[in-house]
């Protein structure tokens, strides 16, 4: 799938959004909210400068407003960017949101504390791997800065048909939500792998993992909090 057909896909998708009220992800306000005891995550203070990459409907942008950070992000259309700009300012939130894929993040280097990528790290453009994806994050995140993802697992529902490639990526197949089929996403079978792939650009890793079946549609994913090296 090329960049403008998923681009044109997922704009449409937030675009019928427009106006709704949104909640932040679950995972995303435990992390921020709660205290595990494998979860070693130092809350961030207020006034931190936290990117939500792939920020979709702003549903975690304006959380993550509210808990008093100073938040950036990116999505991969400007008819994105506008929807949620405007969901934010009608509450009364503001956040720097511009236009950036995974590879290309227009911050400069060392720009943020934390980056959350929900749900969004491994989506992989043609000619790109996952491994470039992680080289930007760490790019932009400041020495020991935090990286807050949810990543694929490979048995998870998304991947039903698809076509696993080389790098470790696997080209889709099907998706009820009809926005992803020819697209690549990396997907990871166990911890131990997750930890390896991530390992060249991070460090302290705490991993969780869920396993949904939301009334046919079974969704896994892993969590994964790590600080940059």
């Amino acid at each position: 799938m090329t960049e403008p057909a998923i681009n044109a896909n997922f704009e449409g998708f937030y675009a019928k959004r427009t106006g709704a009220r949104t909640y932040p992800t679950e995972f995303v306000v435990r992390i921020f909210l709660a205290q595990y005891p494998g979860l070693r995550f130092a809350k961030p203070a207020k006034g931190a400068r936290i990117l939500d990459v792939a920020f979709g409907d702003g549903r975690n942008t304006g959380f993550l407003c509210e808990q008093g950070f100073e938040v950036g992000g990116i999505e991969i259309t400007q008819g994105i960017v506008d929807q949620t700009t405007a969901r934010l300012e009608a509450q009364g939130l503001r956040a720097d949101l511009r236009v950036g894929r995974n590879t290309s993040i227009p911050f400069p280097d060392a720009s943020f504390d934390a980056i959350l990528a929900c749900a969004c790290c491994y989506y992989c453009d043609e000619g790109e791997e996952m491994r470039d994806n992680l080289r930007e994050y760490a790019r932009v995140l400041k020495p020991g800065g935090t990286l807050i993802a949810s990543v694929a697992d490979s048995s998870s529902y998304i991947f039903e048909g698809a076509e696993k490639l080389p790098d470790g990526s696997f080209r889709i197949a099907r998706d009820h939500y009809g926005n992803r089929v020819g697209y690549r996403l990396h997907g990871f079978a166990d911890c131990a792998g997750l930890e390896a792939y991530f390992a060249p650009q991070f460090q302290d890793f705490s991993i969780g993992h869920a396993s949904n079946d939301y009334f046919g549609i079974g969704e896994k994913l892993f969590w994964i909090v790590c600080r940059k090296k």
